[in-house]
């Protein structure tokens, strides 16, 4: 795991503690956003595409 990321997680932790959740989401709203889009795409092409693929390559060796 990427070792920024729970310092990341912990900023926002700290954001949202000091502004509240509006004020978080007026700050960083739209990269929060895409985030959880991103995260999302990667976890549906993983699970409906990827997987699949390769459960179909290897029942056809």
């Amino acid at each position: 795991m990427n070792s920024r990321l729970p310092g990341l997680f912990r900023a926002l932790r700290d954001e949202r503690r000091a502004l509240g959740w509006k004020g978080l989401l007026h700050k960083r709203g739209p990269k929060l956003l895409l985030l959880f889009v991103l995260a999302y795409l990667i976890r549906d092409l993983v699970l409906y595409v990827a997987i699949p693929l390769g459960l179909a390559a290897w029942f056809m060796r």
